[in-house]
């Protein structure tokens, strides 16, 4: 019975077209965004979006989101119903409606209405002319898409296609409605309006071609021998192998004794790789089998199957030979192990590397793939970094040093992340890592050996599309990259990302951890958690479309969206608007879900990749002109080159202008200048006012020693002195103010010794009163007038101690002060010194 099952499936495998018709069917209404369900017409203008006439306005459509436009109280506009029976544009690209009668003007740059002049009223009311649409009320609908398929869409809604000069029903969930219209895009998506919306067509071919297996489980590896034969192996329970010839035909399954069987069989243990060696020899890892190596029998056209023994650990997950013919094995948990006698009947010389003096201590010792460079540098992926060793080429290889490379998370430029999978060198000989969570990694450095490693990221950040990067293969001048469910392409000598998901495969795939492999007629085949498929030759590829890319909204400083801004090449923001949302669509209806986007200032080195997100914000602009570049992929996920460029230009306010700066700064420049004058006013009048003080002090002495003087010399020496007596500096006083100091100072010379000696007094003395002399003393002197007292009784004191014998405590009596403590404390406070120290000095 299964060998039946397994006839039967590769019958249906060979029947099967390699490029199946696939339409996705997208439905529009209410429920979707629209205004009106009601749709009367269609056009698609020359920016790309798309139009809908409907009985609640017009509504425009860039792929994501609905726009309706109508007219409102108060915009002007004379069109006094919002049931569009008809839409046209004309040549120039302008957008007229018809409502019961008359024909209005739709301004796409300012979104209001304008009734049409009587030329093209009556050109449209006589004439088709301007409509992209076809009527098709009550008849078939016939249209080729862009692979040369033709469809057929029947009044009763069922969906038609010609394959092979044969019409074939098209499976739909539920049958399309009537058609009233239908129109074909720029992109050869066809729109259908009907009593209930509007239907999207997409039409695309499926590339794939499911690979016959009995069970669907996972595959374990895909390999090609030098036979141009092709192996399969399963996981799990299932665990076949399976061997096919270069033509596809399924030379049988492989059995634990080494037949090969038409019937599904099961083999030892699940394989999880495939090596030929150079001689011959097939060796097959396994989990948790270990080991096994196959002769090939010629006669039979079986193989003798042997397990190698040895191994401490039995999840072999690769297999490499050396330049010297040894064997080396990555196993999940026990490390690296090499088989160095592998010619010999029963090998038995099988190194283990873990506690070896050059092998690093790693908590896991997991590895799952290896590669041996044609200088013979022994690569392995493992869940704890990168490991690269020389391998020596004389025969004792328990001396290797290994390097491990890891992520460094503060170097940028390691390794993105330590669980790594696969290791590519592509024809060039340069050296890709994929790993499990960090995309792909590209060694830099020139010399692999070296302690440090440099590293250049592939991940979701800069264009990848996922981040998982399970196995890696070469495809032309591409790296193909497998991802959990999708297949990513990355070409780096252009710098450029593609993928391959659901939308390609026409079905949601999980794929398994192998490497792709492309069979030898060309064919490329695709290990998956549940099976396996085929691409055709030449189908991986994606559409070249390039989709132009449209503004769809602005928002400025929060105040709402503005929608009528496709036309806009430069955006002009006010004073007091420095917060900006740019909305935009990649123009690709095929699936605009599947379109990514990227936006970088002029200025800027590298690309922001936003994924999926169609709109850019912009916060705290400051004044001047910015260049910002759009760019996306089409819905295939290909990026192509249709950047668009706006300017945006940020209106400074008056004080951030170059007026308002010089003002600024002249402003700045009176402030400093005003507080330099301040301060050297005050400075001047402090200076001045200690001047006249210090004067007004010496005048005092001068008048004590000359009182002192005239007691003890006779006349004639006190004529002397007269003549050679030098009066006092005073600066130069108004003639008021010096007949004031003059009373103030006979006041002072007065009463100097007077103890009872007040303000009060000394304010009747000046005639003032007392405020006035406070506010007079302070003008001149700086000093209040109970201080400028204390000063002059200081200053006669200074002069006694220095030119008399008298005690300290007559002093302080002599000059009006009453304890001769508090004498002191005031002189000292004055002067800097006890009474006692100033006259020793």
């Amino acid at each position: 019975m299964k060998k039946f099952i397994t006839v039967c499936l590769f019958i249906i495998w060979q029947l099967c077209a390699y490029c199946q018709p696939i339409c996705n069917v997208t439905k529009y209404d209410e429920d979707t965004g629209m205004a009106q369900w009601r749709v009367t017409q269609m056009v698609q203008d020359k920016n790309g979006m798309i139009w809908f006439a409907t009985w609640n306005g017009i509504d425009r459509f860039d792929g994501y989101d609905f726009v309706n436009f109508k007219p409102r109280a108060g915009d002007g506009s004379d069109m006094l119903s919002d049931r569009i029976r008809d839409l046209r544009m004309d040549s120039d690209g302008y957008i007229y409606c018809k409502t019961e009668k008359d024909w209005f003007l739709f301004d796409t740059k300012t979104g209001r209405f304008k009734k049409a002049n009587d030329r093209i009223t009556a050109k449209f009311n006589t004439s088709s002319e301007g409509r992209s649409t076809t009527g098709a009320i009550d008849l078939d609908v016939f249209y080729t898409d862009r692979y040369g398929t033709q469809w057929i869409i029947r009044q009763d809604g069922t969906l038609l296609y010609v394959a092979g000069g044969a019409m074939q029903q098209y499976p739909l969930e539920t049958p399309l409605p009537a058609v009233r219209f239908y129109m074909p895009d720029n992109q050869g998506n066809l729109w259908l309006t009907s009593q209930q919306g509007v239907i999207k067509l997409s039409f695309s071919r499926l590339p794939i071609t499911p690979f016959p297996q009995v069970k669907p489980t996972a595959i374990g590896s895909l390999f090609l021998d030098k036979a141009q034969r092709y192996w399969i192996t399963t996981k799990g329970d299932d665990a076949t192998v399976r061997l096919f010839d270069k033509d596809n035909h399924l030379l049988g399954y492989l059995t634990p004794q080494g037949k090969l069987t038409s019937t599904y069989t099961s083999f030892t243990a699940p394989i999880y790789c495939i090596m030929q060696a150079s001689d011959g020899t097939y060796w097959l890892g396994s989990k948790p089998g270990g080991l096994f190596r196959l002769f090939e029998d010629k006669q039979t056209g079986g193989f003798h199957v042997q397990q190698i023994e040895g191994l401490v650990g039995q999840d072999v997950y690769s297999i490499k030979e050396d330049a010297q013919g040894r064997i080396w094995v990555a196993t999940m948990g026990s490390g690296i192990f090499c088989v160095c006698d592998k010619d010999a009947k029963i090998p038995s010389k099988i190194i283990g590397f873990i506690g070896k003096k050059g092998y690093p201590k790693m908590a896991e010792n997991m590895v799952r793939y290896l590669h041996i460079t044609a200088d013979n540098i022994l690569m392995a992926a493992t869940t704890e970094g990168l490991l690269v060793a020389q391998i020596p080429s004389e025969k004792d290889i328990t001396k290797m040093s290994f390097i491990l490379h890891m992520k460094d998370p503060m170097r940028a430029s390691s390794l993105s992340s330590n669980a790594t999978m696969d290791i590519l060198e592509d024809g060039k000989h340069r050296f890709f890592i994929g790993t499990e969570s960090g995309g792909v990694c590209r060694i830099l450095t020139e010399d692999i050996m070296a302690e440090q490693l440099e590293f250049a990221h592939y991940n979701k950040q800069n264009g990848l599309n996922s981040d998982i990067a399970l196995a890696l293969k070469e495809m032309g001048s591409q790296l193909l990259i497998v991802g959990s469910n999708q297949i990513m392409t990355l070409d780096v000598d252009h710098d450029q990302f593609g993928f391959f998901d659901m939308n390609f495969f026409g079905r949601s795939c999980r794929f398994s951890e192998v490497r792709p492999l492309e069979l030898p007629d060309g064919r490329w085949l695709f290990g998956l958690q549940d099976g396996a498929f085929t691409v055709g030759a030449g189908m991986m590829h994606k559409s070249n479309y390039v989709p132009p890319i449209v503004l769809t909204g602005i928002d400025k400083q929060g105040k709402g969206i503005e929608y009528t801004v496709s036309h806009l090449k430069t955006i002009r923001l006010l004073p007091h608007e420095r917060s900006l949302t740019i909305s935009f669509s990649a123009l690709d209806y095929a699936d605009p879900s599947s379109i990514a986007y990227a936006f970088k200032m002029e200025s800027d080195e590298e690309w922001n990749y936003i994924g999926r997100n169609h709109s850019a914000s912009f916060a705290d602009l400051k004044p001047g002109t910015y260049q910002l570049q759009i760019r996306s992929t089409n819905s295939d996920g290909v990026w192509v080159d249709n950047v668009m460029t706006v300017e945006i230009i940020v209106e400074p306010t008056f004080l951030e202008s170059a007026l308002g700066r010089i003002l600024i700064t002249l402003l700045v420049l009176s402030i400093i200048a005003g507080i330099i004058y301040t301060y050297l006013y005050i400075r001047r009048i402090k200076q001045q006012q200690n001047e006249t003080l210090k004067a007004y002090l010496a005048l005092i002495n001068s008048v004590e020693e000359k009182e002192t003087n005239e007691t003890f010399t006779d006349d004639k020496d006190q004529q002397q002195n007269e003549e050679t007596a030098i009066e006092p500096h005073a600066p130069h006083l108004s003639a008021d103010d010096e007949a004031f100091m003059a009373r103030v100072m006979s006041f002072v010379e007065s009463n100097i010794s007077n103890e009872d000696a007040n303000v009060i007094d000394m304010a009747t003395a000046a005639a003032t009163s007392k405020s006035g002399l406070n506010r007079k003393m302070k003008s001149l002197v700086g000093l209040t007038p109970a201080d400028f007292l204390r000063e002059a009784r200081i200053k006669r004191a200074c002069m006694l101690l220095a030119t008399t014998d008298i005690s300290v405590a007559d002093i302080a009596y002599k000059c009006g002060f009453t304890d001769p403590k508090y004498f002191g404390k005031c002189f000292k406070s004055s002067i800097g010194k006890s009474p006692s120290d100033y006259r020793l000095q």
